[in-house]
């Protein structure tokens, strides 16, 4: 069960800055949305899900002073933080790095990468390292999110497999080799603005159907 908000996670996170709760918060939030609530492993969501932000001020310097560089190393830490969440998923055999790229929004960026990220078909075509950019077009299509198909590009590693929606010439067998490294970046280009994000998920494998249905709570 890892998808947010948030993901089967206890994190507790401690700082010597002196930061009132109500500056603690703020800083949180935005790092989560930004680390923690863009991964996914199944879609599947937890009642267990803690992630705190502790200050002791035992170090005297005020968060206020120092908000930039303590955002950088906070938003470093999550980061690293939801990696490992997701490269220790059950029976995780590929990391997907999905960005999403010239969206309108970034809310319509993270729509369309959950709605990818969620898809089973995408998700054991990567298991099975097939570079099948129709069903990731299809899961665009589907996401809600208005767009023009024609101004699609799909990227898988470093080649471009799918140009304005439709299909072109690629490596199948570089696409197949991306795909099997444990992890591998996917990239899909809108053409309807600027925004983007980057979102965390995994292929989904025979091993994790097996782990999860061969126990009883």
């Amino acid at each position: 069960m890892i998808h947010p908000q948030m993901a089967t996670m206890l994190v507790y996170l401690f700082t010597d800055l002196s930061a009132s709760p109500k500056e603690l918060n703020s800083l949180l939030r935005e790092v989560a949305d930004e680390t923690f609530n863009r991964i996914s492993v199944d879609g599947d969501t937890s009642t267990n899900d803690t992630v705190a932000l502790v200050a002791s001020g035992e170090s005297g310097v005020n968060a206020g002073g120092a908000r930039g560089p303590f955002r950088r190393a906070l938003f470093d830490v999550c980061e690293s933080l939801a990696e490992q969440i997701v490269t220790d998923g059950e029976g995780v055999n590929h990391v997907i790095e999905l960005s999403i790229e010239q969206a309108r929004r970034s809310a319509d960026a993270l729509e369309i990468a959950r709605t990818i990220a969620h898809s089973p078909l995408v998700k054991t075509a990567w298991a099975g390292s097939d570079p099948n950019w129709g069903r990731i077009l299809a899961a665009i299509g589907r996401s809600g999110v208005p767009i023009n198909p024609n101004k699609v590009n799909i990227f898988i590693g470093d080649q471009r497999v799918c140009r304005n929606g439709s299909s072109c010439a690629f490596d199948v067998h570089r696409a197949h080799r991306a795909l099997r490294k444990p992890q591998c970046e996917i990239r899909v280009q809108l053409g309807a603005g600027t925004s983007r994000i980057r979102f965390l998920t995994t292929d989904l494998t025979a091993e994790y159907v097996s782990i999860n249905a061969d126990y009883s709570t």
